[in-house]
C-alpha cells in the first residue's frame, strides 16, 4: 500500500485529474455565461474565470512533470495546493 502511495505516475494522474476537472468546471460556467440563456444570481467577471482556466492547465502541466518524474510528488502538491488557494483567494476578493 505504502508503496502504491509513493508511486509517481498515481500521484501526477490524480493531480492532472483534479486539474482538468478544474479545467472544465471553469470552461463549462464560462460557456453557460455566454452562449445559454441561464439566468445567474452572481456571475464571475470573465478575466477571473479566465484566470481560473490557465491556473488548472498550469496544475495539469505540474502533474504531468510529477508523471515524468521531473518533479517530487510532495513538491507537485504543494503547487498544486499553493495554486488552489490563489484562486480561493481571488474567489474572495472577487464575491467580496
Amino acid at each position: 500500500m505504502n508503496k502504491l502511495l509513493n508511486s509517481t505516475s498515481i500521484n501526477g494522474i490524480i493531480q492532472v485529474i483534479v486539474s482538468l476537472f478544474w479545467v472544465l468546471h471553469f470552461g463549462e460556467l464560462l460557456y453557460q455565461y455566454h452562449y445559454t440563456d441561464i439566468l445567474f444570481y452572481f456571475m464571475y467577471p470573465n478575466w477571473t474565470l479566465v484566470l481560473f482556466i490557465l491556473m488548472g492547465l498550469i496544475g495539469a502541466l505540474i502533474g504531468l512533470s510529477v508523471f515524468l518524474k521531473k518533479r517530487k510528488i510532495k513538491n507537485g502538491y504543494f503547487l498544486l495546493i499553493g495554486l488552489f488557494v490563489f484562486g480561493l483567494i481571488i474567489d474572495l476578493i472577487v464575491v467580496s
